[in-house]
């Protein structure tokens, strides 16, 4: 029995670690984006069709930037494994932005 208990610790430690290596690349990838917007722009090909795709589909869809695409594509990914899609973009964006407010109470 404790054989058990310890593999199912060390499996969700795993698992925690991992998933915090993930947001970390995540964080990394949207702070590269977010220093080079002067650069590189607010939007690009990518974005502009993604987004036009999205007006399309949706009515109240919410014009997203490159980097925001980004960091929803990531978390997508890497932390979730869910497609692209409009909603799903919309859903990663919404908890990004809740956490925030939560952790800046």
């Amino acid at each position: 029995m404790s054989k058990i208990t310890l593999f199912i610790a060390f499996i969700c430690l795993f698992v925690i670690v991992q998933a915090q290596s993930d947001r970390d690349i995540c964080r990394r990838i949207v702070a590269r984006c977010e220093s080079r917007v002067v650069r590189n722009g607010r939007n690009n090909d990518i974005s502009n069709i993604f987004n036009e795709n999205c007006r399309r589909t949706q009515r109240n869809w919410r014009e997203i930037s490159r980097c925001e695409l980004a960091k929803a594509n990531c978390i997508l990914t890497l932390e979730r494994c869910n497609t692209l899609s409009c909603e799903n973009v919309r859903r990663a964006l919404a908890q990004l932005k809740y956490q925030d407010q939560i952790r800046n109470i």
